[in-house]
């Protein structure tokens, strides 16, 4: 069974972007270490989860931890493989195609959510 893909929303307002949610034990545990690139979908969202690893991954990616209330907390950007984040008060962890956070001027504060 695959993962269901969600759109990301910012400030409310809807992007095009399209996230994998991650909110069993088995897909967190199993995250993006089985690709090779993130283009489609563009990121993973884990739940629960506040903090991550990029040990075996092949690609840095960017890392945003949210509060239950999807409240962006921290803005990891390009974290490289073999790297270790965390935050402590996380509810949920987005994962997302390095650089792509930049890209779309995340930073705390700011409200996600993903809907199906």
């Amino acid at each position: 069974m695959s993962a269901a893909l969600l759109t990301l929303n910012i400030d409310g307002v809807p992007t095009q972007r399209v996230i994998r949610n991650a909110n069993t034990w088995w897909r967190r545990a199993i995250g993006l270490l089985a690709t090779k690139e993130l283009q489609h979908p563009c990121g993973l969202w884990l739940q629960p989860c506040n903090g991550v690893h990029t040990i075996g991954m092949r690609y840095p990616i960017d890392v945003l931890f949210l509060r239950a209330d999807g409240v962006v907390l921290k803005v990891v950007p390009r974290l490289g493989p073999w790297r270790f984040a965390r935050c402590g008060g996380a509810a949920s962890t987005l994962e997302l195609r390095a650089g792509l956070a930049r890209r779309l001027g995340l930073k705390p504060g700011m409200s996600l959510d993903l809907m199906a």
